[in-house]
């Protein structure tokens, strides 16, 4: 099933209709559909335009044999193509023939090119001189292999490509038109982030429940150990990655709780998270609103990870041996907690699409949390706000509760109100929201001045 590809397709198409582009790079976490993309544009563009290669081995000679075998399938007259003995050489002479394919597409170049340090510098002499009328798209799922070549400035592919295409995984929007019911969507996105093919997993089962209980909690569940084979596949040695992610998945937050949980110097952490950031496994979090500067807190972004780091690999063990009757001890009462995150994240990335709407007054130039000391009974305490959102004017100080039977009324809002007086809002005008799954008071409903209310999404 291809689904909510419209804008990748249709910049595929303007890329082959274009006289002047000739090189295009299209990446991605894994599983995101990006050869389902580049298959049904085959489809309908048409065998004759594109030559389609995936690569499947790091061996140059393996893939330069495969991608001859490929070609001689295309220019079946042309038995000069088996003699050449480099890419560089084949593109030369195709680019010289009287016939040629107009768009050549290689799979899994990272494959090819990560392990052969030349090949990289090959394909670029390849674009900048040998490509003729012919035009080149390079796909990869190694995500930090491709961002390097396309954003590191001494990179041999840095600027060589007209056009770059990051497939990214669908949003809760999306999801959401699929599963129908908004708990059950809610599930599939907080479980797989959106990744197309895991997403796709869920529609051989009868409902969401019975999908977790065979995707997670069975040893040979496919989701099982997703996490750790992406790990095994971008790093030589995950040891130290899988005890960080752990860490994160419950509740280090700083560089400083996930370098003494590890058993890491801190100083030599960064490398580890660094890495991890770069893989678009985990992120940052700024406090934009600290009086003093503080610490940067790290969570991980990728929700497949953040499950499986928080719920399934520290109990593989348990699951191993009772497989879905484990589910109940291994969630517990953590999971309604988990899912409240994934809702206050979601509230946070929408923000500038309420603004777009008007649903907020205006549009945020940062959005955010706030953490910090506040002062409660005559005491300082440590505490959050869920939803920091401002401009030069106006900020927005939001709390989201995932609740499922109980609306939030006025209690809610004044806790935010005592939380908001610790907050340095710097003379800006406050405006407080309240995002509840399951609505709110009616109480709460008839407050209007300065208060934005967001029932489910």
């Amino acid at each position: 099933m291809f689904l909510f590809r419209e804008k990748e397709t249709e910049k595929l198409k303007e890329f082959l209709k274009s006289k002047t582009k000739k090189a295009m790079a299209i990446y991605g976490r894994r599983r995101t559909g990006k050869t389902e993309l580049i298959l049904n544009f085959l489809h309908n563009a048409g065998k004759n335009k594109c030559v389609y290669f995936q690569c499947t081995s790091y061996d140059y000679n393996s893939c330069l044999s495969d991608f001859i075998s490929t070609l001689q399938a295309y220019y079946p007259t042309e038995s000069l193509i088996t003699s050449f003995t480099s890419f560089r050489d084949i593109f030369i002479y195709i680019s010289k023939l009287p016939k040629s394919v107009p768009i050549i597409i290689i799979d899994e170049f990272p494959f090819l090119a990560k392990k052969n340090e030349n090949t990289v510098v090959e394909f670029q002499w390849i674009i900048d001189h040998a490509l003729g009328k012919n035009k080149l798209i390079l796909l990869g799922s190694n995500r930090s292999f491709m961002r390097n070549q396309l954003s590191n400035q001494v990179a041999p592919l840095y600027g060589r490509f007209d056009e770059i295409l990051e497939v990214l995984p669908f949003t809760f929007d999306e999801v959401h038109t699929i599963y129908k019911n908004f708990d059950e969507a809610m599930n599939v996105y907080a479980v797989t982030g959106g990744v197309a093919q895991y997403v796709m997993f869920f529609q051989d089962y009868n409902n969401c429940e019975d999908a977790i209980n065979n995707l997670f909690f069975d040893k040979n569940g496919r989701l099982f150990q997703e996490a750790s084979n992406m790990l095994l596949q971008e790093l030589k040695d995950s040891t130290t990655y899988v005890s960080i992610l752990r860490s994160i998945g419950a509740n280090s937050k700083t560089s400083c709780q996930i370098a003494h949980k590890c058993n890491i110097d801190q100083r030599a952490v960064f490398t580890y998270l660094n890495k991890l950031i770069e893989l678009g496994i985990i992120e940052t979090e700024e406090n934009f609103l600290a009086t003093k500067k503080q610490e940067k807190r790290f969570k991980i972004s990728d929700l497949l990870f953040r499950y499986n780091y928080t719920f399934i690999e520290p109990n593989s063990s348990i699951i191993t041996a009772l497989g879905k009757d484990s589910k109940e001890f291994v969630l517990g009462n953590r999971y309604s907690e988990y899912m409240g995150f994934i809702y206050e994240d979601l509230i946070k990335a929408n923000c500038y699409k309420y603004a777009s709407k008007g649903i907020i007054p205006f549009m945020p130039i940062k959005v955010g949390k706030w953490w910090g000391k506040i002062q409660m009974e005559g005491e300082w305490q440590e505490s959050e706000v869920d939803l920091i959102a401002f401009n030069s004017e106006q900020i927005i100080i939001g709390e989201c509760k995932f609740k499922n039977n109980k609306a939030i009324g006025l209690k809610e809002l004044e806790s935010l109100k005592a939380k908001a007086t610790s907050i340095p809002t710097r003379g800006k005008k406050v405006i407080y929201l309240l995002a509840s799954k399951a609505g709110f008071t009616i109480d709460l409903k008839r407050l209007s001045d300065d208060i934005i209310l967001i029932e489910g999404i």
